[in-house]
Protein backbone atom coordinates (compact mmCIF):
# COMPACT_ATOMS: atom_id res chain seq x y z
CA UNK A 1 0.00 0.00 0.00
CA UNK A 2 1.69 2.71 -1.36
CA UNK A 3 -0.60 5.26 -1.08
CA UNK A 4 -2.61 6.24 2.52
CA UNK A 5 -5.78 5.38 1.14
CA UNK A 6 -7.98 7.80 3.35
CA UNK A 7 -7.89 10.04 6.44
CA UNK A 8 -11.34 10.96 7.91
CA UNK A 9 -10.88 14.62 10.34
CA UNK A 10 -13.84 15.63 12.51
CA UNK A 11 -14.06 19.21 13.55
CA UNK A 12 -16.50 21.00 15.76
CA UNK A 13 -14.83 24.08 16.29
CA UNK A 14 -11.09 25.42 16.96
CA UNK A 15 -10.80 25.61 12.70
CA UNK A 16 -7.44 27.37 13.15
CA UNK A 17 -6.27 23.59 13.99
CA UNK A 18 -8.33 21.68 11.60
CA UNK A 19 -5.80 24.16 8.93
CA UNK A 20 -2.43 22.68 11.03
CA UNK A 21 -3.91 19.40 10.70
CA UNK A 22 -4.71 19.76 7.10
CA UNK A 23 -1.36 21.26 5.98
CA UNK A 24 0.67 18.28 8.50
CA UNK A 25 -0.20 16.07 5.85
CA UNK A 26 3.38 15.72 4.06
CA UNK A 27 2.74 12.12 2.65
CA UNK A 28 0.22 11.23 -0.34
CA UNK A 29 -3.24 10.70 0.86
CA UNK A 30 -5.98 9.34 -1.67
CA UNK A 31 -8.83 11.26 -0.39
CA UNK A 32 -8.99 13.57 2.82
CA UNK A 33 -12.59 13.75 4.76
CA UNK A 34 -13.54 16.45 6.99
CA UNK A 35 -16.82 16.16 8.52
CA UNK A 36 -17.52 19.98 9.73
CA UNK A 37 -19.85 19.08 12.60
CA UNK A 38 -19.87 22.86 13.45
CA UNK A 39 -21.21 24.18 9.72
CA UNK A 40 -18.31 26.95 10.14
CA UNK A 41 -15.67 25.67 7.94
CA UNK A 42 -16.64 27.96 5.04
CA UNK A 43 -15.63 31.02 7.33
CA UNK A 44 -12.35 30.15 7.10
CA UNK A 45 -9.77 30.28 4.21
CA UNK A 46 -8.31 27.08 4.41
CA UNK A 47 -10.06 25.24 1.64
CA UNK A 48 -7.01 25.01 -0.53
CA UNK A 49 -5.69 21.15 0.12
CA UNK A 50 -2.03 20.15 0.53
CA UNK A 51 -0.40 19.13 -2.87
CA UNK A 52 -0.40 15.36 -1.24
CA UNK A 53 -4.04 14.96 -1.00
CA UNK A 54 -5.01 13.96 -3.94
CA UNK A 55 -9.03 14.26 -3.10
CA UNK A 56 -10.31 16.71 -0.36
CA UNK A 57 -13.85 16.14 0.27
CA UNK A 58 -15.08 18.96 3.17
CA UNK A 59 -18.99 17.97 4.29
CA UNK A 60 -20.74 19.96 6.30
CA UNK A 61 -23.52 18.67 8.90
CA UNK A 62 -26.41 20.74 10.14
CA UNK A 63 -25.66 19.45 13.51
CA UNK A 64 -22.89 17.57 15.84
CA UNK A 65 -23.27 14.15 14.54
CA UNK A 66 -20.61 13.09 17.30
CA UNK A 67 -17.41 11.33 17.23
CA UNK A 68 -18.29 7.44 16.52
CA UNK A 69 -21.15 8.74 13.98
CA UNK A 70 -18.42 10.54 12.01
CA UNK A 71 -16.04 8.06 11.66
CA UNK A 72 -18.73 5.78 10.45
CA UNK A 73 -19.74 8.05 7.99
CA UNK A 74 -16.49 8.60 6.34
CA UNK A 75 -15.37 4.54 6.66
CA UNK A 76 -18.80 3.85 4.66
CA UNK A 77 -18.63 6.59 1.77
CA UNK A 78 -14.99 4.61 1.18
CA UNK A 79 -15.74 1.21 1.34
CA UNK A 80 -13.17 -0.12 -0.73
CA UNK A 81 -10.50 1.04 1.12
CA UNK A 82 -8.06 -1.33 2.95
CA UNK A 83 -8.18 1.01 5.76
CA UNK A 84 -8.91 4.48 7.60
CA UNK A 85 -6.38 6.70 9.63
CA UNK A 86 -8.73 8.37 11.92
CA UNK A 87 -7.20 11.91 12.95
CA UNK A 88 -8.50 14.56 15.69
CA UNK A 89 -8.66 17.66 14.54
CA UNK A 90 -6.49 18.98 17.35
CA UNK A 91 -3.76 17.00 16.02
CA UNK A 92 -0.71 17.17 13.64
CA UNK A 93 2.05 15.51 11.63
CA UNK A 94 5.60 16.41 12.29
CA UNK A 95 7.46 16.52 9.36
CA UNK A 96 8.09 12.57 8.03
CA UNK A 97 5.90 11.48 10.98
CA UNK A 98 2.95 10.63 8.66
CA UNK A 99 4.73 8.26 6.51
CA UNK A 100 6.75 6.73 9.79
CA UNK A 101 3.49 5.83 11.19
CA UNK A 102 1.64 4.47 7.97
CA UNK A 103 4.62 2.53 7.28
CA UNK A 104 2.66 0.27 10.43
CA UNK A 105 -0.69 -0.04 8.77
CA UNK A 106 -2.23 -3.32 7.81
CA UNK A 107 -5.79 -4.01 6.28
CA UNK A 108 -5.69 -6.63 9.63
CA UNK A 109 -4.54 -4.27 12.56
CA UNK A 110 -5.10 -1.51 14.60
CA UNK A 111 -2.28 1.46 14.64
CA UNK A 112 -1.94 3.76 17.49
CA UNK A 113 0.51 6.23 18.51
CA UNK A 114 1.59 7.31 22.41
CA UNK A 115 -0.91 9.68 21.98
CA UNK A 116 -3.37 6.95 22.20
CA UNK A 117 -6.31 7.83 19.28
CA UNK A 118 -5.55 11.07 18.79
CA UNK A 119 -4.21 9.35 15.34
CA UNK A 120 -5.46 6.12 14.78
CA UNK A 121 -5.05 3.59 11.79
CA UNK A 122 -8.42 0.70 11.25
CA UNK A 123 -7.85 -1.65 8.98
CA UNK A 124 -10.59 -2.72 6.45
CA UNK A 125 -10.49 -6.20 8.08
CA UNK A 126 -11.39 -5.07 11.39
CA UNK A 127 -14.02 -3.52 10.37
CA UNK A 128 -15.25 -6.48 8.22
CA UNK A 129 -14.78 -8.56 11.31
CA UNK A 130 -16.39 -6.56 14.32
CA UNK A 131 -18.29 -3.88 12.41
CA UNK A 132 -18.27 -0.45 12.97
CA UNK A 133 -17.67 2.23 15.97
CA UNK A 134 -20.85 2.40 18.19
CA UNK A 135 -23.00 5.00 17.99
CA UNK A 136 -24.75 4.47 21.30
CA UNK A 137 -22.24 7.11 22.67
CA UNK A 138 -23.20 10.42 22.46
CA UNK A 139 -21.45 12.65 21.45
CA UNK A 140 -17.84 11.64 22.32
CA UNK A 141 -15.49 9.53 24.48
CA UNK A 142 -15.69 5.61 24.95
CA UNK A 143 -16.15 4.80 21.66
CA UNK A 144 -12.50 4.85 21.18
CA UNK A 145 -12.28 2.02 24.01
CA UNK A 146 -15.41 0.34 22.96
CA UNK A 147 -14.16 -0.28 19.50
CA UNK A 148 -10.56 -1.43 20.69
CA UNK A 149 -11.75 -3.69 22.97
CA UNK A 150 -14.00 -5.39 20.73
CA UNK A 151 -11.17 -5.69 18.05
CA UNK A 152 -8.42 -7.06 20.68
CA UNK A 153 -11.49 -10.07 21.89
CA UNK A 154 -11.58 -10.30 17.52
CA UNK A 155 -7.88 -11.29 18.04
CA UNK A 156 -6.55 -8.30 15.93
CA UNK A 157 -3.73 -7.00 16.35
CA UNK A 158 -2.71 -3.45 17.97
CA UNK A 159 0.50 -1.85 17.06
CA UNK A 160 2.12 0.85 18.84
CA UNK A 161 3.70 3.05 16.61
CA UNK A 162 7.05 5.32 17.37
CA UNK A 163 5.67 8.35 15.11
CA UNK A 164 5.08 11.36 16.81
CA UNK A 165 1.86 13.04 16.74
CA UNK A 166 1.60 16.47 18.28
CA UNK A 167 -1.99 16.61 19.94
CA UNK A 168 -3.35 19.37 21.81
CA UNK A 169 -5.52 17.58 24.11
CA UNK A 170 -9.31 18.58 24.40
CA UNK A 171 -9.01 21.59 22.86
CA UNK A 172 -12.62 20.97 21.65
CA UNK A 173 -14.14 21.29 25.10
CA UNK A 174 -11.47 23.10 26.26
CA UNK A 175 -12.29 26.53 24.08
CA UNK A 176 -16.03 26.78 25.00
CA UNK A 177 -17.43 26.16 28.75
CA UNK A 178 -20.61 25.22 27.34
CA UNK A 179 -19.45 22.42 25.95
CA UNK A 180 -17.39 21.52 28.79
CA UNK A 181 -20.35 22.31 31.02
CA UNK A 182 -22.78 19.92 28.87
CA UNK A 183 -19.69 17.01 28.58
CA UNK A 184 -19.61 16.72 31.79
CA UNK A 185 -22.94 15.21 31.59
CA UNK A 186 -22.35 13.17 28.68
CA UNK A 187 -18.97 12.14 29.68
CA UNK A 188 -20.71 10.36 32.88
CA UNK A 189 -23.97 9.00 31.07
CA UNK A 190 -21.17 7.42 28.72
CA UNK A 191 -18.75 6.03 30.92
CA UNK A 192 -22.17 4.51 32.56
CA UNK A 193 -22.97 3.07 29.66
CA UNK A 194 -19.63 1.83 28.53
CA UNK A 195 -19.29 -0.23 31.74
CA UNK A 196 -23.10 -1.66 31.84
CA UNK A 197 -22.28 -2.81 27.82
CA UNK A 198 -19.01 -4.70 28.93
CA UNK A 199 -20.13 -6.16 32.31
CA UNK A 200 -21.14 -9.28 30.37
CA UNK A 201 -18.35 -9.86 27.87
CA UNK A 202 -17.59 -8.29 24.43
CA UNK A 203 -20.36 -6.71 23.25
CA UNK A 204 -22.30 -5.72 19.99
CA UNK A 205 -21.36 -2.65 18.32
CA UNK A 206 -24.21 -0.27 19.60
CA UNK A 207 -26.48 1.13 17.68
CA UNK A 208 -27.57 4.96 17.09
CA UNK A 209 -30.42 5.86 19.57
CA UNK A 210 -32.62 8.97 19.04
CA UNK A 211 -33.74 9.29 22.77
CA UNK A 212 -29.98 9.26 23.66
CA UNK A 213 -29.39 11.66 20.91
CA UNK A 214 -31.22 14.29 21.91
CA UNK A 215 -30.92 13.61 25.38
CA UNK A 216 -26.99 14.35 25.39
CA UNK A 217 -26.37 16.13 22.31
CA UNK A 218 -24.24 19.18 22.68
CA UNK A 219 -26.40 21.80 21.45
Amino acid sequence: MPVVPVVIIPVLNRYDLLRRAVWSIDYPVEQLILIDNGNKAETYPWHSKPKTVFEQFVWHMPTNLGVGPSWNLGIKATPHADGWILLNSDAWFPPSQLQQFWADCEPDNIVKTSSHWSCVWIGAKVVARIGLFSECYVPAYFEDNDFEGRAVAAGFRLVVSDAEIGHDNSSTIGSDPNLARKNGYSFDENRRLHFQRWSDGVPEAGVWDLKRRRELGWE
